[in-house]
């Protein structure tokens, strides 16, 4: 039987300041960029938003009430033929 870390990906993901690819260090998240040395925990604690990626389309708005219904017309004349 194999036993694998939940959080241990494995792939290489892109830094969110220089572009370049980091390669996983043994299962081990990286608080740096080995390249720009740039802080990366503001991205992995979601205080950031990574730029390029998609953003959460917003909730739709709620159901309007509905209207009042139209008061009823008079009968019309019957047409003269």
């Amino acid at each position: 039987m194999c036993f694998r870390p939940a959080d241990a990906g494995g792939g290489a993901h892109k830094c969110p300041e220089c572009g370049k690819t980091i390669q996983a260090m043994g299962g081990m998240k990286l608080t740096k960029c080995p390249f720009c040395k740039c802080d990366l925990t503001p991205y992995i604690n979601g205080e950031k938003p990574i730029p390029g990626a998609p953003g959460a389309p917003g909730a739709p708005a709620a159901p309007g009430a509905p209207g009042a219904p139209a008061a009823p017309g008079a009968p019309k004349p019957p047409a003269a033929n």
